[in-house]
């Protein structure tokens, strides 16, 4: 046994025994047994005992008669006993190379995110308490080290979810109930324009800490808002007052269900709603009364940035106009909103979209040019490279730098994250430590879950942290299937041979950084970039040689007003990757993935975090949750109707098409769904009452559709449309407020199941509350999945129809339908805003 596992093997397996297996080849195996029939390292990671009757004889005895079966048995007995002895081996070794480190991370991630998602929010007690009992037990019971591991994991998957506790706790930020006008006086934190459209001047993004309101006054007014506006004073800057009318609007909730909630991202990064400015805002000269807020150091230092970044991307676009300025002031300065949709949606689909967000590629890249730089110059004087530890002092230099440029940039979440794990390497470099190590990784991973555990469920943290570990562990597998091979280093002395490593490192990084990354992309956005290494092995070459090194530079010489030739530079750099941008999406296929079920993205993950964790044979156990996932996303099924959250939106997936009530419907929902149920053609309303008619048929504010089961479907935004969808719909949608019922027809039950002679009644305060519903219908048509709906149609329509049994009147009712919502009760904090909206509380909006 390897050092730290002898003695206490010697002390737990006190009584042995020598078992020889000789297979007639002369080669024996020694195997230490304990006296319960398990070996000392399965019995010191806590195996059962194998019962006396159970072990094979030594002496070979053969069997037979009615103890034939038994000897069968004994033999798997046997195989089982081999198959503990190889888990035991891998679990020994993996403890020993530190494994158990990089599975704290996980298991503090899993707490953080089961915490957020419970359906209500726990108490403190509930979870000191478990919490404290484990830890009792972490001492009691450490007699095995199965049971020492497990318990050290649950503990840390206990201070995960004690984090997000205590992060939710500290934020408790005030969110805006519901949409009201008012006359707003606030104080500007970020403030940045929209590029260009069609030769107008664009809106201006305004993030502001708010210090008054009135016409009328908010009792409960949030604290920051995220604002636009048409134009704004010439004068306006960070840290200037602002007062003006406002339409201030709550956070909207996921446009489906297991989606991303704008109002949980919102909770957490402190802003409280959104609005826009109705008109001009004016600049308030001199100190504001109620400006307590600005008068702090940490307002001021925030101000002195954002005006520091304005100036710098002011200087850059007079060096370099056009949209390679807006690119090259989201580079510099984290400014993006000057860059053109068009460009934005060649670089997603090209798969270079992470390089406009200033993450973990652009401040390893500043950060090595420094360091590199820094050694370089120190190498030209050798007594300063001989007398002092030159490569340590560039790492700390370095380290400095990418906390300017972090700020600089406006310290984005996922900057903040990125900073972390690199200042956990530079660290590394100083103490003479490995820098690129899953360890180290692990280290920021904690460190970003305790300080911020929220951001585990946004998708840049899973993009960034899923890549970056898959660069490491794949780079670690390349130098360990060299060494096993015995290959030797060989140094490329022609052109060629240093190509294609170069070539073949910058395939191998994109083609394990986009698969890895490549799964939150298709849950979090419902697309993929198919050709993103192509794009990638492109562009980076520019981005690292062409773009990053002059950007390090302007900034150098912007002091001295000689920033336009390096940027002149970056902007050829800027102008090739566009080009490469454009020119790849023009090759890559429409490929939408769909909907990725939350039990999928568990399962694929965990099978990622096997594969890169693990190095023994239990990294096979990968492709065991890789299988189960594949297995799950085949018998997942897709909603048949959809409802926004804010009863105007109603969608039907019939026929490959989607079906909605609204010749204009929102554009970012609409889209968000057809992709999610990958729908090409979206079809609006007949506005005619004629029969037969294909798709929603609307008039007067009644709107009706005849569903492929028989059922009808009615929309109504008004009672006396009501009326009327009482009387001929079997799922009834009453988008209005005021008497919500239909007396004649007792409704089912919508949390749950619709039973038979009982329409399903959707209100608009149902929706207000509970957020987004999708209905299931019959749960016949539920089970079979849209590929065995194309290869048995015939089978599936007669299974369908026999299930519709039951008639009344006008439509075949199904035997239940199934109503989920995407929020549920509103009972966690960046939720309970719902409880105060007029829709909440059944009331009209103003006009």
């Amino acid at each position: 046994m390897a050092n730290g596992y002898g003695g206490e093997c010697g002390h737990q397996a006190s009584k042995t025994e020598s078992r020889h297996d000789d297979g007639g080849s002369g080669n024996t195996a020694d195997r230490t047994k304990h006296s319960s029939g398990l070996t000392a390292e399965q019995f010191m990671l806590g195996f059962a005992p194998v019962p006396d009757a159970e072990i094979i004889p030594d002496d070979g005895a053969v069997y037979s008669g009615r103890k034939r079966a038994r000897i069968i048995r004994l033999n798997l007995r046997e195989y089982w006993q081999r198959f503990l002895d190889n888990i035991c081996d891998a679990l020994l070794f993996e403890y020993e190379r530190g494994t158990v480190f990089l599975l704290l991370a996980v298991a503090s991630g899993a707490g953080a995110v089961h915490y957020f998602s419970l359906k209500s929010e726990p108490y403190w007690i509930e979870l000191f308490a478990p919490a404290s009992l484990f830890g009792w037990l972490q001492f009691l019971l450490r007699d095995t080290l199965i049971r020492r591991v497990s318990l050290v994991l649950i503990l840390a998957f206990m201070t995960g979810m004690l984090a997000a506790k205590w992060e939710t706790q500290l934020y408790a930020t005030q969110m805006l109930g519901s949409s009201v006008s008012t006359t707003l006086t606030a104080r500007i934190v970020s403030l940045e324009q929209e590029a260009e459209d069609n030769g107008k001047a664009g809106r201006w993004r305004i993030v502001a800490d708010v210090l008054a309101t009135e016409k009328p006054h908010l009792r409960y007014a949030p604290q920051r808002l995220r604002l636009s506006a048409r134009d704004l004073p010439a004068q306006a800057e960070t840290g200037s007052v602002l007062k003006g009318a406002v339409r201030l609007r709550p956070h909207g909730g996921p446009v489906r269900s297991e989606q991303y909630d704008f109002a949980f991202h919102g909770y957490f990064r402190g802003i409280g709603g959104n609005g826009f400015y109705l008109g001009v805002p004016k600049l308030v000269d001199g100190e504001f009364a109620g400006d307590a807020v600005s008068k702090s150091w940490t307002a001021s230092v925030e101000a002195l940035t954002g005006q520091l970044r304005a100036m710098i991307g002011g200087r850059i676009m007079q060096a370099l106009s056009g949209e390679e300025g807006a690119v090259a002031a989201a580079l510099i300065s984290g400014q993006r909103a000057g860059i053109s949709e068009t460009t934005n949606e060649a670089l997603r689909i090209a798969g270079l979209a992470h390089i406009l967000s200033i993450s973990g590629l652009h401040l390893a890249l500043a950060a090595a040019i420094v360091m590199v730089s820094l050694r370089g110059i120190a190498g030209l004087f050798p007594s300063l490279a001989l007398y002092y530890p030159v490569k340590k002092i560039a790492a700390l230099i370095s380290l400095f730098s990418s906390g300017f440029y972090l700020a600089l940039s406006g310290a984005d979440v996922a900057a903040q994250r990125s900073f972390i794990m690199l200042a956990v390497m530079l660290c590394a470099v100083i103490f003479d430590r490995r820098a690129l190590t899953l360890r180290n990784l692990a280290i920021a991973a904690l460190f970003s879950i305790l300080v911020t555990p929220h951001e585990i469920l946004g998708p840049s943290f899973q993009m960034s942290y899923s890549a970056t570990g898959a660069l490491i562990a794949g780079f670690a597998w390349w130098k360990l299937r060299k060494r096993q091979s015995n290959e030797q280093a060989t140094r490329q002395t022609t052109l060629g041979g240093k190509l294609r490593i170069w070539l073949g490192g910058i395939a191998a990084t994109s083609l394990l950084a986009g698969t890895a990354s490549g799964l939150f992309a298709a849950f979090h956005f419902n697309n993929m970039a198919p050709l993103g290494m192509l794009g990638n092995a492109l562009a980076l070459p520019v981005i690292s040689v062409l773009i990053m090194p002059f950007a390090v530079l302007s900034l150098l010489v912007m002091p001295l007003g000689l920033e336009w030739l390096p940027l002149q530079v970056m902007g050829k750099g800027i102008e090739l990757v566009k080009w490469i941008a454009h020119f790849v999406a023009g090759l890559s296929p429409d490929l939408i993935p769909g909907l990725l079920p939350v039990p999928v993205l568990l399962l694929w993950t965990a099978a990622m975090l096997s594969a890169m964790i693990f190095t023994s044979h239990l990294r096979l156990v990968s492709l065991f949750f890789l299988m189960i996932g594949g297995i799950v996303l085949s018998m997942n099924t897709l909603p048949d109707i959809i409802i926004s959250e804010d009863a105007r939106l109603v969608a039907v997936r019939q026929n490959n098409s989607l079906y909605v009530n609204r010749a204009r419907p929102a554009a970012f929902t609409v889209d968000n769904w057809r992709k999610a149920y990958r729908i090409h053609e979206v079809k609006t309303p007949d506005n005619s009452s004629a029969t037969g008619s294909e798709g929603f048929v609307c008039e007067d504010g009644l709107c009706s559709f005849d569903l492929q089961n028989g059922q009808v479907l009615a929309y109504a935004e008004n009672r006396p449309a009501a009326d009327i969808a009482c009387t001929i719909g079997d799922i009834i949608i009453l988008a209005y407020a005021g008497n919500l019922s239909c007396p004649d027809r007792k409704a089912g039950n919508i949390t749950g199941t619709v039973t038979q002679n009982a329409p399903a009644i959707i209100t608009r305060q149902q929706l207000a509350l509970r957020g987004v519903a999708e209905i299931y219908l019959e749960p016949d048509s539920r089970r079979y999945t849209d590929t065995a709906q194309s290869l048995f149609p015939a089978m599936l329509q007669s299974a369908t129809i026999k299930a519709q049994v039951h008639q009344t009147g006008l439509a075949y009712l199904p035997e239940q339908a199934q109503v989920v919502f995407a929020v549920g009760e509103p009972q966690r904090p960046w939720h309970s805003y719902r409880l105060w909206s007029r829709a909440a509380r059944n009331l009209e909006d103003p006009k």
